[in-house]
Protein backbone atom coordinates (compact mmCIF):
# COMPACT_ATOMS: atom_id res chain seq x y z
CA UNK A 1 0.00 0.00 0.00
CA UNK A 2 2.85 2.39 0.83
CA UNK A 3 4.37 1.96 -2.66
CA UNK A 4 1.05 2.93 -4.26
CA UNK A 5 0.83 6.04 -2.10
CA UNK A 6 4.35 7.09 -3.16
CA UNK A 7 3.46 6.67 -6.85
CA UNK A 8 0.62 9.15 -6.37
CA UNK A 9 2.43 11.50 -4.00
CA UNK A 10 5.53 12.20 -6.11
CA UNK A 11 3.71 13.22 -9.34
CA UNK A 12 1.33 15.34 -7.26
CA UNK A 13 4.20 17.18 -5.57
CA UNK A 14 6.00 17.69 -8.89
CA UNK A 15 2.86 19.06 -10.58
CA UNK A 16 2.11 21.36 -7.62
CA UNK A 17 5.69 22.69 -7.63
CA UNK A 18 5.53 23.30 -11.38
CA UNK A 19 2.16 24.99 -11.03
CA UNK A 20 3.51 27.22 -8.26
CA UNK A 21 6.48 28.21 -10.45
CA UNK A 22 4.23 28.90 -13.42
CA UNK A 23 1.93 31.14 -11.38
CA UNK A 24 4.90 32.91 -9.82
CA UNK A 25 6.38 33.63 -13.24
CA UNK A 26 9.46 31.43 -13.18
CA UNK A 27 12.41 31.05 -10.87
CA UNK A 28 12.78 27.90 -8.87
CA UNK A 29 14.97 24.87 -8.64
CA UNK A 30 17.05 25.20 -11.81
CA UNK A 31 18.67 28.42 -13.01
CA UNK A 32 18.08 27.55 -16.68
CA UNK A 33 15.58 25.09 -18.18
CA UNK A 34 16.99 22.04 -19.94
CA UNK A 35 15.50 23.17 -23.26
CA UNK A 36 15.25 26.88 -23.83
CA UNK A 37 14.95 27.51 -27.53
CA UNK A 38 12.66 30.53 -27.19
CA UNK A 39 12.86 32.01 -23.67
CA UNK A 40 9.88 34.33 -24.25
CA UNK A 41 6.51 33.25 -25.58
CA UNK A 42 5.97 34.46 -29.13
CA UNK A 43 2.38 35.62 -28.84
CA UNK A 44 2.37 36.95 -32.41
CA UNK A 45 2.49 33.35 -33.68
CA UNK A 46 -0.47 32.50 -31.43
CA UNK A 47 -2.51 35.41 -32.80
CA UNK A 48 -1.72 34.38 -36.41
CA UNK A 49 -2.69 30.74 -35.89
CA UNK A 50 -5.65 29.30 -37.73
CA UNK A 51 -7.87 27.07 -35.58
CA UNK A 52 -9.45 24.29 -37.61
CA UNK A 53 -11.89 21.56 -36.60
CA UNK A 54 -11.15 18.00 -37.72
CA UNK A 55 -13.59 15.29 -36.69
CA UNK A 56 -11.11 12.60 -37.83
CA UNK A 57 -8.34 13.86 -35.52
CA UNK A 58 -7.43 11.04 -33.07
CA UNK A 59 -6.42 13.55 -30.37
CA UNK A 60 -8.45 16.33 -28.73
CA UNK A 61 -6.17 19.00 -30.21
CA UNK A 62 -2.79 19.32 -31.92
CA UNK A 63 -0.60 22.35 -32.62
CA UNK A 64 1.38 22.52 -35.84
CA UNK A 65 4.13 25.11 -35.72
CA UNK A 66 5.02 26.50 -39.09
CA UNK A 67 6.33 30.07 -39.24
CA UNK A 68 4.30 30.73 -42.40
CA UNK A 69 1.08 29.01 -41.32
CA UNK A 70 0.80 28.07 -37.64
CA UNK A 71 -2.38 26.19 -36.83
CA UNK A 72 -4.25 24.30 -34.17
CA UNK A 73 -6.37 21.35 -35.20
CA UNK A 74 -9.05 20.17 -32.80
CA UNK A 75 -11.62 17.41 -32.66
CA UNK A 76 -14.94 19.00 -31.59
CA UNK A 77 -16.38 15.65 -30.52
CA UNK A 78 -13.49 14.84 -28.18
CA UNK A 79 -13.37 18.37 -26.73
CA UNK A 80 -17.12 18.22 -26.04
CA UNK A 81 -16.59 14.96 -24.15
CA UNK A 82 -14.07 16.49 -21.73
CA UNK A 83 -16.22 19.53 -20.96
CA UNK A 84 -15.70 23.25 -21.51
CA UNK A 85 -13.19 23.88 -18.70
CA UNK A 86 -10.74 21.12 -19.65
CA UNK A 87 -11.27 21.92 -23.35
CA UNK A 88 -10.20 25.52 -22.63
CA UNK A 89 -7.04 24.25 -20.91
CA UNK A 90 -6.22 21.87 -23.78
CA UNK A 91 -6.59 24.64 -26.36
CA UNK A 92 -4.43 27.01 -24.26
CA UNK A 93 -1.86 24.19 -23.99
CA UNK A 94 -1.75 23.93 -27.80
CA UNK A 95 -1.34 27.72 -28.07
CA UNK A 96 1.64 27.26 -25.75
CA UNK A 97 3.26 24.87 -28.21
CA UNK A 98 2.90 27.51 -30.93
CA UNK A 99 4.15 30.33 -28.69
CA UNK A 100 7.37 28.42 -28.02
CA UNK A 101 7.74 27.17 -31.62
CA UNK A 102 7.62 23.50 -30.60
CA UNK A 103 8.04 20.99 -33.40
CA UNK A 104 8.21 17.20 -33.33
CA UNK A 105 10.91 17.12 -36.01
CA UNK A 106 14.24 18.93 -35.93
CA UNK A 107 15.95 20.03 -39.12
CA UNK A 108 14.64 20.42 -42.63
CA UNK A 109 13.91 18.21 -45.60
CA UNK A 110 15.75 14.91 -45.80
CA UNK A 111 17.82 15.66 -42.69
CA UNK A 112 14.79 16.00 -40.38
CA UNK A 113 14.98 13.74 -37.33
CA UNK A 114 12.56 13.05 -34.48
CA UNK A 115 12.86 15.27 -31.43
CA UNK A 116 14.27 13.36 -28.41
CA UNK A 117 11.72 12.19 -25.84
CA UNK A 118 13.34 14.28 -23.10
CA UNK A 119 12.87 17.39 -25.22
CA UNK A 120 9.25 16.47 -25.96
CA UNK A 121 8.61 16.17 -22.21
CA UNK A 122 10.03 19.64 -21.62
CA UNK A 123 7.82 20.91 -24.48
CA UNK A 124 4.76 19.46 -22.73
CA UNK A 125 5.72 21.06 -19.42
CA UNK A 126 6.32 24.44 -21.08
CA UNK A 127 2.95 24.25 -22.86
CA UNK A 128 1.23 23.35 -19.57
CA UNK A 129 2.89 26.33 -17.85
CA UNK A 130 1.82 28.62 -20.70
CA UNK A 131 -1.77 27.37 -20.34
CA UNK A 132 -1.75 27.92 -16.56
CA UNK A 133 -0.32 31.43 -16.92
CA UNK A 134 -2.80 32.41 -19.60
CA UNK A 135 -5.85 31.00 -17.80
CA UNK A 136 -5.31 31.36 -14.05
CA UNK A 137 -6.94 34.82 -13.84
CA UNK A 138 -9.55 34.64 -16.59
CA UNK A 139 -10.52 30.95 -16.43
CA UNK A 140 -9.35 29.42 -13.11
CA UNK A 141 -11.85 26.56 -13.47
CA UNK A 142 -9.86 25.42 -16.53
CA UNK A 143 -6.71 25.12 -14.41
CA UNK A 144 -8.62 23.19 -11.73
CA UNK A 145 -10.08 20.89 -14.42
CA UNK A 146 -6.56 20.18 -15.72
CA UNK A 147 -5.26 19.38 -12.24
CA UNK A 148 -8.16 16.98 -11.67
CA UNK A 149 -7.60 15.38 -15.08
CA UNK A 150 -3.90 14.76 -14.43
CA UNK A 151 -4.58 13.47 -10.93
CA UNK A 152 -7.19 11.06 -12.35
CA UNK A 153 -4.72 9.85 -15.00
CA UNK A 154 -2.12 9.17 -12.28
CA UNK A 155 -4.72 7.20 -10.33
CA UNK A 156 -5.62 5.17 -13.42
CA UNK A 157 -1.96 4.48 -14.18
CA UNK A 158 -1.37 3.38 -10.60
CA UNK A 159 -4.47 1.16 -10.72
CA UNK A 160 -3.20 -0.52 -13.90
CA UNK A 161 0.17 -1.15 -12.27
CA UNK A 162 -1.48 -2.60 -9.15
CA UNK A 163 -3.64 -4.99 -11.17
CA UNK A 164 -0.64 -6.08 -13.26
CA UNK A 165 1.41 -6.70 -10.09
CA UNK A 166 -1.41 -8.50 -8.26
Amino acid sequence: MRAHFEWLLLPGIAFAAGLKLALAGGGGFVSEPVVRIFPQADTSVVSQARVLSRFDLPDAAVAIYDSASPRILFNPTLLAQVGPALAAFLMAHERGHLAFHHARLRGFGLNASPTPVSTLRSYEFAADCYAVRSLHHSHPDAVVAAIRFFQHRATLRDGCRASADG
